[in-house]
């Protein structure tokens, strides 16, 4: 235990030093909370309006049982207000998985560099199991990834507040700082898997801008997985960086859900979850939230498991 302590304080140490890059990944953050919130923000909550202006155009024209609606009176004064703390809670949950993504890449950026600079060489020929080499690079970069996660749930929060929203409960943000925990363990050990791969810097690099560019996609922040074609939603449904940004958009948005949908119909609900992405389906079945939690811890070990064998076979090819 003590050599993998020593090799998580030594890898923080070591990229908290570049201050350069700690400064470009909180820059890159805050740039992201910002686009996001403000110019995709009114697109959707415009979105939003509209959809419930045409329910209460369908409660005009069609009787439908109160058992079937929403708990709540409906309350169209509101609308602007509820669409922009749904809108919002959507997309501050899925900036919070993007940039723990990030940030998580950020750090096990540095096992490329060891590749190169042949510190991990050194690794090699100490008196470490395989498992506590991976175990340091996978601890360090899951810290730094709940560190920046839940930084930018709080920059986000004080965004949302002072345009209006609302400040999460104590009890959601617990959840929340779970669901940071067991998505920074699911998606660094996949992508510690992935990167294993690159033996340079330059390598790295095209593997980083790879993950980049396809998580937004793969967490529906870009695009809602329910406007994307079916074969393609079934494929991310299996993904558990796509489970772990639908868990933490249903958690952030539950409130939110039922203050702006009170009084219409439950399958507006259920059909708005479905299009953002926040239900996700095997055929008809909803991920149950125990299903998702087996293929993200189950996923982060089994790739943890495959790296260790695969810088197994590094220390053998490269003697």
């Amino acid at each position: 235990m003590k050599a993998l302590g020593t090799i998580i304080k030594r890898n923080l140490l070591v990229y908290c030093k570049d201050k350069e890059n700690v400064f470009y990944t909180f820059l890159s953050m805050l740039i992201i909370i910002t686009l996001m919130l403000i110019f995709l923000g009114e697109m959707n909550i415009d979105m939003v309006k509209d959809v419930l202006r045409y329910m209460d155009k369908l409660m005009g024209e069609t009787f439908i049982p109160a058992e079937h609606l929403v708990p709540g009176i409906r309350n169209p004064a509101l609308d602007n207000v509820n669409a922009r703390n749904l809108v919002l809670s959507l997309i501050i949950a899925g900036i919070t998985i993007v940039n723990g993504i990030s940030s998580s890449m950020g750090m096990l950026s540095m096992m490329s560099w060891d590749e190169e600079s042949g510190k991990l060489a050194g690794y090699y020929v100490a008196p470490i199991s395989r498992f506590i080499l991976v175990s340091g690079y996978v601890i360090s970069a899951i810290s730094l990834s709940v560190i920046f996660s839940l930084i930018t749930v709080i920059v986000s929060e004080i965004i949302l507040v002072l345009t209006g929203g609302t400040l999460m409960s104590l009890t959601l943000a617990l959840k929340v700082v779970g669901l940071i925990v067991l998505n920074s363990f699911s998606t660094t050990a996949f992508i510690f898997f992935i990167t294993s791969l690159a033996r340079t810097r330059s390598a790295y690099n095209g593997i980083s801008t790879f993950v980049h560019t396809l998580s937004g996609f793969i967490t529906g922040m870009y695009v809602p997985i329910g406007i994307m074609p079916k074969i393609v939603g079934k494929i991310l449904a299996f993904i558990p960086m796509t489970q772990g940004s639908a868990w933490m958009r249903k958690e952030f948005t539950k409130d939110a859900l039922n203050a702006t949908f009170a009084g219409l119909p439950k399958e507006a609900i259920a059909e708005y979850s479905e299009i953002t992405g926040m239900d996700l389906k095997i055929g008809n079945t909803v991920f149950a939230p125990w299903m998702q939690f087996v293929l993200m811890f189950g996923s982060g070990i089994i790739f943890m498991i495959l790296s260790v064998v695969m810088m197994k076979k590094k220390n053998v090819r490269d003697r």
